[in-house]
């Protein structure tokens, strides 16, 4: 299953109350078409799951990600982090577990 780093945990929830989420929001990792053989996903904030989604959970944080039963079979094996860059921003990657 997928798991995040406590700074993506916390990246996430910031993400979250700056856009006024409710406790249910989070980030939503959805698989796309590959390049070059590679996996590819897209990311954006999500107010909601969907129905069927499957919902990662951060203990210590309570940062949520929603993934869709496709995307979270190819992520099962990943870490997700985040990078702060020179604007403040967030940059999340999934990188393999060890």
């Amino acid at each position: 299953m997928l798991t995040m780093t406590p700074a993506a945990g916390m990246a996430i929830r910031t993400l979250t109350e700056r856009e006024g989420a409710t406790a249910d929001g989070g980030l939503r990792i959805e698989a796309l078409a590959p390049e070059n053989d590679q996996p590819k996903f897209g990311m954006s904030f999500a107010p909601m799951p969907d129905e069927l989604d499957q919902v990662v959970r951060d203990d210590a944080t309570g940062a949520r990600v929603m993934l869709d039963s496709l995307t979270a079979e190819q992520v099962s094996d990943f870490v997700l982090d985040v990078d702060d860059t020179l604007d403040g921003t967030a940059q999340f990657r999934l990188k393999p577990a060890k």
